[in-house]
């Protein structure tokens, strides 16, 4: 879902996703409402923000991007 968001929302930009999530977890002006407004909120939004480094931590080793569109290789 994440993978899907950033390429449909943010154009495949993580740095654009995480500052969007950082502001809405601010209570900042944000662009997406990717997360809806709970008392759990801010730990949805930091778990997705820890899924995030993951996977960039992934594309950076492997060399590649992680599509939303592709079946990925294991490991």
């Amino acid at each position: 879902m994440l993978l899907q968001i950033r390429d449909t929302l943010y154009e495949g930009s993580w740095e654009d996703f995480v500052t969007d999530l950082r502001r809405r977890a601010e209570g900042r002006p944000h662009v997406f409402a990717t997360v809806p407004t709970s008392p759990t909120m801010p730990a949805t939004i930091a778990h997705h923000l820890g899924l995030i480094t993951q996977m960039q931590a992934w594309e950076q080793h492997h060399g590649r991007p992680l599509r939303a569109d592709t079946a990925q290789p294991p490991g």
